[in-house]
């Protein structure tokens, strides 16, 4: 008797993105099923229709990653580039995720649920709040000088996403990740100490 074969859905998931990237939410359940060597049948076992199988392909993670709550506990110690240019690296990262399968959802006519309860901040907005938080918290440590943290905290995602968005657009990288990550906060660190010498010598 042979054994029943293991649907993994996972495999299927990841099928069904590389799919879904290629012809858009267009692309049919037969084809996702058929390159991921399952049954239709099968795949609707997992997923009740082909909605739920592109909102589930195009899921990231959610909840509160560890890079927020490393970069706040880091503020008055340790080296600030350092701490911005791990919570960079994490950001960029995710967004270069994100950025394509959103652009997906919004060519798919479909309504993607939300993932942040009522009165809480979209994900974007709660990334600006915690580097506008660490921002302050450097500020009032006196490690940085800045007019407004919460333009700066701005700033500093608006070039994330602006990477993000070029590589997903027009396929354009003007440095690898890393170091464009390393070439911003350094930007920005400059126009901080620039700040302080400024302030320091009353010009």
């Amino acid at each position: 008797m042979s054994r029943p074969v293991t649907i993994n859905p996972e495999a299927i998931l990841a099928t069904a993105r590389k799919v879904f990237m290629k012809h858009g939410y267009g692309a049919s359940t037969a084809l996702i099923a058929r390159e991921a060597g399952v049954s239709e049948g099968s795949l609707f076992k997992h997923f009740k229709d082909k909605t739920s199988l592109f909102l589930a392909a195009l899921e990231v993670e959610v909840g509160e990653p560890a890079w927020e709550t490393k970069l706040l506990n880091s503020s008055g110690q340790g080296d600030p580039r350092a701490a911005l240019e791990a919570a960079g690296r994490h950001i960029l990262k995710q967004l270069l995720i994100i950025l394509p399968r959103m652009m997906m959802i919004t060519s798919s006519g479909i309504t993607i649920p939300k993932h942040h309860r009522p009165g809480e901040l979209p994900p974007p907005l709660r990334k600006m709040q915690i580097i506008r938080d660490y921002f302050k918290k450097e500020v009032s440590a006196g490690r940085l000088v800045m007019e407004s943290p919460e333009i700066q905290a701005h700033a500093f995602l608006g070039a994330l996403s602006h990477y993000a968005w070029c590589e997903a657009v027009f396929n354009y990288r003007s440095a690898p990740p890393e170091v464009y990550v390393k070439t911003v906060v350094n930007t920005l660190l400059k126009a901080t100490e620039c700040s302080k010498s400024v302030r320091k010598h009353g010009i």
